[in-house]
């Protein structure tokens, strides 16, 4: 979309409220006046402290996405869970999907700064330190029973990589299922999906969950890039390279205190983008990522209100990459090949207890052992790279819930990380919870975070033909602070606020050397961002759902007050769900507005209103579950700024897309 935006937005955000209240007209609140009565999944959160808390008590803001939502709204992809979510947004260069929180959205980052987690499992690698989004997830949505995200630097307890935000995504259990079920889904670009799981909670208490999940698809088949609109380069027209296919496996065994987790992907992607000067319209150039975890954790509540976790394992990273270049002499066309491979086991441990009935103390510990970051570049003409680093960790925290008074929480959490790269990182939290009322509730957070430069940052070179390493590399720090407000209006609705300011030093950005052009990663200017994000939450006994959120953030140059590249200053959103019908038909509505973002280059991307629509259709045969989506309802062309590798300031995402997805439980 181009102009005008705002106002579709605002007219489309007055009628979802609208709408809203006529679906009250006549109809009778739940009562009852309990937060699980009816926000049941969200009335409490594991990842803000590493135990099971209520929301309200929480040291951090906190969304939670369910299973019923990423079903009702179609999603597809853990970005498209993300772009629902206030603060969050995405974008999409056509190899990977990136992530942006809270103004910073950093070209060249792989979504280094957010720690993802796996039922509590590290999902971020050990070459790049990247949470994957798109397709490269690893594991199927279906399987996700919801997903939490915990706002603001959560280093205290998680160490590196939990700068901005830590996601956790809890998965379901044998039990979700007990039986059988397939998944078959088709969409726009020849794309296709199908899913086999089996789950089960046996008589002797032994639980299993089962899942494979196979996806293809031919992806856009024509692509038009205008800084490529030459007829040496096909009049910038690219052709067949836009494929993607995975195929995903996951494993849950649990009995009594102990599970045992496993998850294996494998993903092919099409690079149409031509990135860091290759060949322009050649379908040889593509990624490959592979990913492997196996996980056993004891989680055992013991006497006298003790909890103790301990957790075990073990990961492996492929990466490869394919780049077609045209040297000019025979062989017209090589391939530059990269390779990074990385292979690391760990464990944590975890003891809280409530004490003398005001104290909930928890300590703990973990260690990662560093087997393999292998990182190689080669082609015909000879060996570029070849480097294989071992970087170990270790860490201490400890966390002290405190009650005050009856309404009165103070939450203060350290913890000490080691590297043998750079030596040691102490980070603090700090948070005051103080509820005035029963359904009103007060926060007052500080917190200081860092994140470790990755090898991929400091050793990375290409043979000095386009990229060049930076072995002194600083880690990067955060000092955040935050006010939040949390409002329960009635037992079905609920709103929040918060107001957030964040301090960046050393903050790692790509650029470009000037004196030899080569690019880089190095420590930039400092940043500096504040914002303020509004939420609300609404359920109606007819069936209406709702969820509303409006971010304002302003990201910039600490020395040079200059805006940040990729970081819309307005975000809104509002996603509805209508009643079932006949209780065989319900919709999920989506209205996402984003504001103009900074490229590369200094331009202005335009503004943007998306809308997507899905509609579910259950009870027809029992078991039988059919949905239907359409995504980008409207067919808005729109573009998200590009990244140093490209050629192009802008990258052109997509048109209007469907999905025909049916699930069926035998």
């Amino acid at each position: 979309m181009r102009k005008g935006g705002l106002g579709l937005f605002v007219t489309t955000f007055l009628g979802a409220w609208v709408s809203l209240a006529l679906a009250q007209d006549g109809g009778e609140m739940l009562i009852g006046g309990h937060e699980d009565l009816l926000f049941q999944e969200i009335s409490s959160v594991y990842a803000a402290s590493k135990y099971e808390q209520k929301v309200t008590e929480a040291p951090s803001r906190v969304s939670i996405v369910t299973a019923e939502e990423i079903r009702h709204y179609g999603y597809r992809s853990f970005a498209e869970i993300l772009r629902g979510i206030c603060g969050f947004y995405t974008s999409y260069d056509r190899n990977y999907s990136y992530i942006g929180v809270r103004g910073f959205g950093v070209p060249g980052d792989y979504n280094t700064r957010v720690l993802m987690l796996v039922d509590g499992h590290r999902l971020n690698d050990n070459i790049y330190e990247g949470a994957p989004i798109d397709t490269s997830f690893g594991l199927d949505l279906d399987l996700i029973r919801r997903v939490e995200v915990v706002r603001g630097p959560s280093s205290s307890l998680y160490g590196s990589n939990a700068f901005f935000a830590v996601i956790n995504v809890i998965t379901k259990k044998g039990r979700d299922f007990e039986g059988v079920e397939t998944s078959i889904a088709a969409g726009s670009h020849e794309s296709y999906q199908g899913r086999l799981s089996y789950g089960q909670r046996y008589q002797n208490g032994i639980e299993v969950l089962l899942s494979g999940t196979y996806y293809d698809s031919d992806g856009n088949n024509s692509l038009y890039y205008r800084e490529f609109d030459d007829p040496a380069t096909n009049n910038g027209v690219f052709e067949d390279g836009d494929d993607d296919q995975f195929e995903n496996g996951f494993a849950k065994i649990a009995y009594g205190d102990w599970q045992l987790t496993g998850l294996y992907s494998d993903r092919e992607k099409g690079v149409p983008t031509a990135p860091w000067g290759v060949e322009f319209n050649d379908s040889g150039t593509r990624t490959w990522d592979k990913r492997l975890f196996a996980d056993l954790n004891y989680l055992h509540l013991a006497a006298e209100s003790t909890e103790i976790s301990v957790r075990l394992f073990y990961d492996r990273y492929w990466y490869d990459g394919d780049y077609a270049y045209d040297y000019g002499p025979p062989p017209d066309i090589v391939t530059n090949r990269d390779e990074a491979f990385g292979e690391w086991w760990g464990t944590e441990m975890q003891v809280s207890r409530q004490l003398f009935d005001v104290h909930r103390l928890s300590v703990g510990g973990e260690y990662r052992d560093t087997l393999s970051q292998e990182q190689r570049n080669f082609d015909v003409y000879g060996l570029w790279l070849d480097t294989d680093s071992d970087i170990d960790s270790w860490a201490l925290f400890g966390q002290d819930e405190w009650s005050l008074a009856d309404n009165l929480l103070v939450n203060i959490g350290i913890r000490h990380d080691h590297y043998e790269s750079f030596g040691g990182s102490t980070n603090p939290r700090l948070a005051l919870i103080y509820s005035l009322l029963t359904d009103t509730t007060f926060k007052l957070l500080y917190g200081e975070a860092f994140r470790a430069p990755n090898v991929y940052e400091l050793d990375y070179h290409d043979g000095y033909a386009t990229t060049k390493p930076n072995p002194n590399l600083d880690p990067e720090e955060i000092t955040s602070l935050e006010f939040i407000w949390e409002q329960r209006f009635s037992p079905n609705m609920r709103t929040g606020a918060s107001v957030y300011w964040n301090e960046i030093k050393n903050l790692i950005a790509y650029t470009v050397d000037t004196s030899d052009g080569l690019l880089f990663f190095d420590n930039v200017d400092d940043a500096e961002a504040y914002g303020l994000e509004l939420t609300f939450e609404g359920k109606w006994q007819a069936g209406w759902q709702t969820n509303c959120s409006y971010t304002y953030q302003h990201a910039e140059n600490s020395a040079t007050d200059a805006r940040l590249v990729n970081s819309p200053r307005h975000l809104a959103k509002v996603g509805l769900l209508t009643p079932s019908w006949l209780h065989l038909v319900r919709a999920g509505l989506e209205f996402q507005y984003e504001s103009d973002r900074k490229t590369v280059a200094g331009d202005e991307t335009d503004e943007v209103l998306l809308t997507n629509l899905t509609v579910v259709s259950t009870g027809l045969v029992p078991g039988l579950t059919i949905s239907a989506g359409v995504y980008n309802l409207f067919d808005v062309t729109y573009d998200v700024p590009g990244s140093e590798e490209h050629n192009q300031d802008m990258i052109r995402q997509d048109g209007q897309t469907f999905r025909l997805k049916i699930d069926y439980l035998l």
